[in-house]
């Protein structure tokens, strides 16, 4: 039997109308692609990082841990997000990936 733990532990909004603008706006994606050189994050995006455990429950052995932040980006096709977006996002990939991730295993294709 497994126990697993499961938690966001950080989600910031992202500023839709300011994020637009920074796309669209030739001059200000310009600003803001010097800003990712900067500092490595676009300006207005959002955020999310969530960490996720699996032990054993009989034994308490640890048997996976991760923990994962994902940014949200700065193209055309991410310019138009509610607040949450970038965050829902993140989930979305963590979904997927740990689909797949239990599908390798239980097919035979990759080792736990």
């Amino acid at each position: 039997m497994l126990k697993h733990t499961v938690a966001i532990t950080d989600a910031d909004t992202a500023t839709p109308v300011l994020r637009s603008i920074s796309m669209i706006v030739p001059q200000a994606h310009v600003v803001s692609n010097l800003d990712y050189l900067a500092t490595g994050t676009f300006p207005f995006v959002g955020s999310a990082q969530g960490e996720a455990k699996i032990t054993d429950a009989v034994t308490g052995e640890l048997l996976a841990a991760g923990v994962d932040k994902r940014i949200g980006g700065g193209n055309l096709s991410t310019g138009f997000q509610w607040q949450l977006g970038d965050a829902e996002n993140a989930v979305n990939k963590w979904c997927e990936m740990i689909t797949n991730r239990l599908a390798s295993w239980t097919s035979g294709t990759a080792i736990p």
